[in-house]
Order: structure tokens, then sequence, then C-alpha cells
């Protein structure tokens, strides 16, 4: 439940705890399936027979590398992790991700308590103040997200994310971004995801969001993106600093050979 090896790259811990994909038609049915594998390991289970083979299935398995990664940055403890597992497996099993607001509002005030600070947020959620997009987001481990309205950012709750490359950008789009990025901090990158985003819907006013200026399914538009960014690059030289410069030319240069 985590990209890996994206052309033979494997990501940096940086770069998984940015990696964001859809969930795909098996994502819901593979996580019951290693939900009740974990679950039946679970020491707390006396329906587990000792004398049977114990399953390997760990809570990193259910959850995936991402959610994983990002619970140790948070420092997310323990229990939360494992309260917040069986909240998605109701969820999945009892049909909530079709009303993801109402299953969010049928939650205890100590499970929501529980979603919150799965994904760190400041404040208490509200179910009812959110979008549909914004209660179903939280309803998915991280490393997935939806984007409905396809307008580049996704709904967490009633926060807003930014993410690159896009949920339905073209897999060669992918594997050039985790090439291109690899050795960069995480400030950096955070940098060129911001500035990939901008090519792709331009700059967001007074939090009016619209569609991308280009198709993100389609590689072309990112080819095209990239050679605006250069040619901007080369107009604005001699205004740049040197070593920004030298930066910029440098990443956009290798995301146009990535991607040609």
């Amino acid at each position: 439940m985590s990209i890996q090896n994206v052309n033979n790259v494997t990501p940096t811990a940086i770069q998984q705890r940015h990696l964001i994909q859809i969930p795909d038609a098996n994502f819901f049915s593979d996580f019951k399936t290693a939900y009740a594998h974990y679950q039946s390991a679970s020491p707390s289970n006396p329906s587990t027979d000792a004398k049977q083979s114990p399953s390997t299935t760990s809570l990193s398995d259910v959850m995936g590398l991402t959610y994983t990664e990002m619970a140790a940055v948070r420092g997310t403890s323990a229990n939360d992790q494992t309260a917040y597992a069986a909240i998605l497996n109701r969820a999945y099993s009892q049909g909530g991700m079709k009303d993801p607001v109402a299953f969010l509002q049928s939650l205890t005030p100590q499970e929501q308590g529980i979603v919150q600070r799965a994904h760190c947020l400041a404040d208490p959620i509200n179910p009812a103040t959110m979008s549909k997009e914004g209660a179903y987001n939280l309803l998915l481990p991280d490393g997935y997200q939806v984007d409905f309205d396809h307008d580049g950012i996704q709904e967490v709750g009633a926060g807003k994310s930014v993410t690159f490359p896009p949920l339905d950008a073209p897999e060669q789009v992918k594997q050039a971004w985790l090439t291109a990025t690899q050795n960069m901090d995480e400030g950096e990158m955070m940098t060129y995801q911001l500035r990939m985003h901008t090519m792709l819907y331009g700059i967001n006013v007074n939090d009016q969001t619209g569609k991308s200026l280009a198709p993100t399914d389609q590689i072309d538009s990112y080819r095209e993106g990239v050679d605006k960014f250069l040619a901007w690059l080369e107009y604005t030289k001699a205004s740049t600093p040197a070593d920004q410069y030298a930066r910029d030319k440098a990443f956009f240069s290798d995301m146009k050979r990535l991607l040609a």
C-alpha cells in the first residue's frame, strides 16, 4: 500500500512523506484484508491459535509506508495509530465512504479526536462544515487522497493541501519527479512542488481555485510547462541571483530530460 521503486528509484524518507495517490479499485478490500490479518495476530485476540503460524502483517502493512513515516514525524502515539486503523476499517466495512460526512458525525467525540490527531489538525473536526472531499480525505491514511473537483487542491477536513505531481499525472511524470528531487531537502522539494503546481493551475487569488490551465493527465502539459519555465529563467537571468539561477536551471533541465 505504497509507491515504491518507481523507475528503479527507491523513494527517500522525505519523498515518501509526500507521495500521494488516488485509492484504486482494490484499496478498500485490500485494507480490510490486511486489517483482518493484523487483528488476528493481535495478542489481545483470544481466538488466535498459538499452534498456527502467526500472521506477519504489521500495522505498517495495513496503513502504508507514507502513513507510517508521517506518524513517526508527528509523534502519533501507538494507541492513536491502532484506534485510527480501527475507525478506517469500520468506515470501509460499513459503507461509511458513501457518506463520509455522516460517518464522521456518527463517531464519538473521543473518536473524532483520534481522527483529528491522526491528521495533525489544529482544531477539533466539525463534520457539519466539511465538504464530501474534506470528510473523505480524513478517512484515508496519509499517502492517499481524492480531488473530486479536480482543482489541484485536496481538502482534508476544513484544511487544504497542494501536492505535486497531481493525482492523475501520467506515470512518467511521477517517475521524473522522484528522480529529479531524489537528493533534495524537504524545504527545497516543497518549493519546487509549489512552482510546478503553479505551472499547472496558475496563482490562487482570494482563495478562488479553478481548473487546471492544461490537462493534468497528459504529459505534453508538463513538457510545455517546463519549457516555459526554462525560457522565463533565461529571460530573467540578469535579475536572478546566480545560485538560484543555477539551481533552477539544473532542476528544470533535469525535468525536461526526464519528460522527453
